[in-house]
C-alpha cells in the first residue's frame, strides 16, 4: 500500500515538469531581422514601433514560437534570409528581385504575393469636414482643393505633398491636433496616417460627427515579413500560420488601440 501511494505521489510531482518541459521543447525560436534605421512609425532602433508591436502581440498569441529580434542594414537583412542564417526580415515591399532571397506570403506556393497577408501597409488617406467635396481622383492627386494642407510633422508624407504642389502645414506632430485645425476652418483637409486617422475616427465622436474619409488613399504600398526558403522548406505550415495569425491581430481593436497609443506619444 506504502510503495503505491508513493508511486501516486512521484506521479503528480513529476507529470507537471514533464509537461512544462514538453511545453518548451515545442517553443520554436524564430529569429527576425529589420533594418538598423529609424523608420518610424513602424520600426525603431530602441525596439518600438507598430511592426514590432505587432509582432510581439503575434508571439503571445502563439505559445509555439518565440521570436528573436536582430537589426542589420538591410542588405544583409536580406542575405540573412538568402543563406538561412534567420528564418525572416521584415519589412519587405515586393520586388521581383527579392524572391532570390527567400519568399513573400503566397510566393512561397508559387502564387502572386498575398496582399492580405502583409504586415502592414504605409497608407495615408485624406480627411475632411463632411460637407466638403473635396476628392482623391487617384494616388497624390487632390481635386477641388483651396487651402492648406495638415499633415504630421516628422512624416514622409508632407514632404511628398509639397513635392506634388500642394501648401502644407505640418507644424503639429498628433494628427488629433490636425482635426482641431480641421474643425476651426484653419485647414482645408488633414493627410494622416490611414492606420490611425481611421481610428480615431472610430474612438472619438467629436471628430467622427465631422468629418468623413476621402475612400481613395493618397498613398497604399504594401509590405510583408519575408521568410527564409530554408524555413519555409522545413515548417512551412509554421509560417503559413504565423502570415495569418499576424493579419488577423492587424485588424483587430487591440491592436489598433496599442498603434493608437504609440502615435499619439
Amino acid at each position: 500500500m506504502k510503495s503505491h501511494t508513493t508511486s501516486i505521489f512521484l506521479v503528480l510531482v513529476f507529470l507537471p515538469l514533464c509537461l512544462s518541459t514538453s511545453t518548451a521543447q515545442s517553443e520554436t525560436t524564430i529569429t527576425l531581422t529589420y533594418e538598423n534605421v529609424d523608420s518610424f512609425p513602424w520600426s525603431m532602433k530602441d525596439g518600438s514601433g507598430i511592426d514590432l508591436i505587432l509582432l510581439k502581440m503575434v508571439d503571445e498569441a502563439m505559445p509555439n514560437v518565440s521570436f528573436k529580434y536582430v537589426q542589420a542594414p538591410w542588405k544583409r537583412c536580406l542575405n540573412n534570409i538568402g543563406t538561412g542564417t534567420t528564418e525572416g526580415c521584415f519589412t519587405a515591399s515586393f520586388k521581383e528581385k527579392r524572391l532570390q532571397f527567400g519568399f513573400y506570403p503566397g510566393t512561397h506556393i508559387g502564387n502572386a504575393v498575398d496582399p492580405n497577408l502583409m504586415l502592414h501597409a504605409s497608407s495615408y488617406s485624406l480627411y475632411i469636414l463632411k460637407d466638403s467635396t473635396i476628392n482623391v481622383p487617384e494616388k497624390m492627386k487632390i481635386s477641388g482643393l483651396n487651402g492648406k494642407i495638415a499633415a504630421p510633422a516628422g512624416y514622409s508624407i508632407g514632404g511628398d505633398l509639397q513635392s506634388a504642389g500642394y501648401s502644407v502645414d505640418a507644424s503639429a506632430s498628433k494628427t488629433t491636433n490636425n482635426f482641431e485645425k480641421l474643425l476651426l476652418n484653419r485647414v482645408k483637409a488633414v493627410a494622416a496616417l490611414t492606420l490611425n486617422g481611421n481610428n480615431i475616427l472610430v474612438k472619438h465622436k467629436k471628430y467622427a460627427d465631422s468629418i468623413k474619409v476621402v475612400t481613395t488613399p493618397l498613398v497604399n504600398k504594401p509590405y510583408y515579413l519575408m521568410f527564409s526558403k530554408q524555413f519555409i522548406k522545413k515548417d512551412r505550415a509554421l509560417a503559413e500560420s504565423i502570415w495569418s495569425k499576424a493579419a488577423e491581430i492587424r485588424e483587430g481593436q487591440e491592436f489598433k488601440d496599442k498603434a493608437g497609443e504609440f502615435l499619439s506619444k
